[in-house]
């Protein structure tokens, strides 16, 4: 029968009228009842390595952990039975089931109490988001939570909450969690009967916990197991064999790797759920394990970090802020990347490199090793002796002090600490003066590493990242030139020839560019090496800042940094030589080259490496140059007095140069140490504790306790002491 037209209005005005106050009840509702947090008591965070694996996990305020993950990263099987087990029309349900919810009232009212809940995997993700009494007010509640769930989110990231958020036991949430926690896997990997016993687990977590009920986790596995076999998503071989098997757990072996830098990333980014590293899980280990050795030969209280970066992507591959994180004997939360240490000598080449640059030096430029006051301050070689006349790049590698501050005062502090925070170097001092040539400031590994890199990459000084995707954990610095291309390649090339000469072979032999640093008072010990694929940074010490006499960075951390090296790839790649680096005749002692210099005048040759052929003239100790090719004056004052020079030529004392005095060597470490002094060897005469030695080799098999090395030609003689131990 046809309504009249009336009729037909009335009901079209009140079905509008119904809708309009319907919405805006919705409306209302949603205003006054907004949807809750996702997750309430803040993320629990995961920090993971670039190939997914779990560096460490942090609980959410409740002490919740959880590790957050998306659909494809969960094994579909999973997918499919939990979907199967639990709500078989979540996709096609507006958030809840009526035929579901209609059963189980009918079900209540029969027996009396609940027999099936009726609940879909909307209405659970409500209730966790939003808990709620077992009451009909309680279930009206659930109800509405599910329909903002559908309104605000797609049915793929309803069920994506599901899989971060089920209670799984304990302090245990989300599928991810619990595979690691109970299988030591991941939701990517689990097994058919894995994955089957995690779908029933979140119904009574405290109830079905296989680590505490096997057996009622067995069963209640095997009722997901019978279901999925009556829907046919298990055939019945498949479902006799997996329903035969027991409950079968698994621990991971796994330590925690980088729990230091863990830490920070969660406090940089505390609202994050997953914070993937850089970190390569691989050589982490690797430092992890060896750091473990290195531990039991540190004094006491002694700690150690290293870092290692990948040059090309500035990404920092392995992370060790202390020797171990579970010794608070040796103040393990304290992580020595970041803290800010005088850096003793590791400094020395950016100095000599910004001379360069300026065209001050170039690398055998003759400095003058001798006793000079710099305004009021004298600077002491760490032996205490003199050489006289040396070169840049003999200076360098023995890590003399007065040469260094020489080149240093004719640069200026004020230079070197400009150009320092041109490329977003900070050093930590109040005012640059020549003390900070030698460790007179405060810096940190993260700077050194930074630093040290940009050797192998033509100056360059960029950020290290620590975290994918470009973010950072502590910004070091904006890209920028700390060093012309011309100066870096000649300081990698001056201290790759620096020979470690109590190492053994190398399991990867590569061109390794390294510095060694001692703080003021023997309190840090520093050992910073450069390939031209990675750049590897130590600190050992105490860091409560308690001085450890007797040990330098060349015996405590070049070891451990050169161990570190053993542990990474092969590289194929190579730091190139500009073009723009030209290698030319000098003579001493004017400095320029042979071709702009006197027959008379050109005492001694030397080839050097300078930049676009510039060979400036020798420096005074004062910082002003030499005239007309002659001494340095002081110079030629100090040689006079120690009545060494003869015909113009500088005869420079007899000097020991494989080894430092006050060494501590361990026989279980190293075999046998090399002795090489500044003079050839067919006019040297060892002696070893004051008796005669004719090996060219010291075995430390022989000796223990205190040695006394002696190295003579004529009648000049020089002399370390050694410590060597069992």
């Amino acid at each position: 029968m046809k309504l009249p037209f009336t009729t037909r209005s009335s009901l079209l005005k009140l079905a509008a009228g119904m809708s309009a106050f319907l919405i805006l009840m919705a409306w209302t509702l949603n205003s006054v009842f907004p949807l809750p947090p996702l997750y309430p008591d803040g993320p629990a965070t995961v920090v993971v390595s670039r190939e997914g694996e779990v560096l460490r996990s942090f609980g959410d305020r409740q002490g919740v952990h959880r590790y957050n993950v998306t659909l494809p990263e969960v094994d579909p099987f999973y997918i499919e039975a939990l979907l199967n087990y639990e709500d078989r029309w979540f996709y096609h349900h507006p958030g809840f089931n009526p035929f579901s919810i209609l059963r189980a009232a009918f079900q209540w009212l029969i027996h009396g109490h609940v027999v099936s809940g009726g609940s879909t995997l909307t209405m659970q993700v409500a209730r966790l988001l939003d808990p709620h009494e077992r009451s009909v007010a309680g279930k009206f509640k659930q109800l509405w939570r599910a329909l903002q769930l559908e309104w605000y989110y797609s049915k793929d990231e309803i069920l994506t909450l599901y899989l971060n958020l089920a209670p799984f036991g304990g302090n245990i949430a989300g599928v991810e969690a619990a595979a690691d926690r109970y299988f030591a896997t991941s939701a990517r990997h689990l097994t058919k009967n894995e994955a089957a016993l995690l779908v029933v687990l979140p119904q009574k977590p405290s109830l079905y916990r296989p680590d505490r009920y096997p057996e009622v986790a067995k069963a209640m596995r095997n009722k997901v197991l019978s279901r999925l076999h009556d829907s046919g998503l298990l055939k019945e071989q498949a479902f006799q064999y997996l329903s035969q098997e027991p409950v079968e757990l698994r621990q991971s072996d796994r330590v925690q790797l980088a729990p230091l830098l863990s830490r920070t990333l969660k406090q940089t980014y505390p609202d994050q759920h997953v914070i993937t590293t850089t970190i390569n899980d691989t050589i982490q280990q690797r430092v992890a394990r060896l750091l473990v050795k290195v531990k039991r030969d540190l004094p006491v209280h002694s700690s150690a970090a290293v870092l290692v970066v990948d040059n090309q992507t500035t990404e920092i591959l392995a992370y060790q802020g202390s020797v171990d994180f579970q010794d608070d004997s040796r103040f393990a939360h304290v992580d020595m990347t970041q803290a800010v240490r005088s850096p003793g000598s590791t400094l020395k080449p950016f100095i000599y490199g910004m001379a360069i640059d300026r065209g001050i030096i170039h690398t055998e430029s003759l400095l003058s090793d001798i006793p000079f006051t710099f305004y009021d301050y004298k600077p002491q070689n760490l032996n205490g002796r003199f050489q006289g006349a040396v070169s840049v790049s003999e200076a360098l590698k023995q890590s003399l002090n007065i040469p260094l501050i020489q080149v240093f005062n004719a640069l200026g502090p004020d230079v070197f600490d400009a150009q320092m925070k041109q490329a977003g170097i900070q050093l930590d001092h109040e005012k640059a003066n020549l003390t900070v040539g030698l460790g007179g400031t405060g810096t940190n590994l993260m700077t050194l590493a930074s630093m040290y890199r940009s050797l192998a990459m033509s100056g360059q000084v960029s950020p290290l990242r620590v975290v994918k995707g470009g973010a950072q954990a502590v910004p070091v610095a904006n890209e920028a030139q700390l060093l012309s291309k011309e100066s870096s390649w000649m300081v990698f090339h001056m201290l790759s020839s620096i020979s470690a000469s109590d190492r053994v072979v190398p399991r990867v032999r590569r061109e390794i560019a390294w510095k060694t640093g001692t703080s003021y008072g023997y309190r840090d010990f520093w050992s910073v090496g450069v390939s031209p694929g990675y750049t590897v940074a130590v600190w050992v010490g105490r860091p409560d800042a308690t001085p450890v006499v007797g040990y330098l960075g060349a015996t405590r951390a070049a070891p451990v940094m050169f161990d570190v090296f053993d542990q990474l790839p092969e590289e194929k790649r190579r730091v190139e030589q500009p073009e723009t680096v030209i290698r030319k005749l000098i003579c001493w002692p004017g400095g320029r080259a042979k071709s702009a210099t006197a027959d008379e005048d050109c005492f001694n040759q030397k080839y050097a490496f300078t930049r676009n052929g510039l060979t400036p003239p020798t420096l005074e100790s004062d910082g002003d140059f030499v005239r007309h090719d002659h001494w340095p004056e002081s110079l030629s004052i100090w040689h006079q007095q120690r009545k060494i020079i003869s015909q113009g030529h500088p005869e420079l004392e007899i000097a020991i140069q494989s080894i430092k005095n006050g060494q501590h060597y361990y026989r279980s470490q190293i075999r046998q140490l090399k002795l090489e002094s500044n003079k050839p060897a067919s006019e040297v005469l060892w002696y070893i504790n004051h008796q005669p030695y004719e090996q060219q080799q010291l075995l430390l098999a022989d000796y223990s306790g205190e040695v006394v090395i002696t190295a003579c030609q004529g009648q000049q003689c020089d002399q370390r002491k050694i410590v060597i131990h069992r």
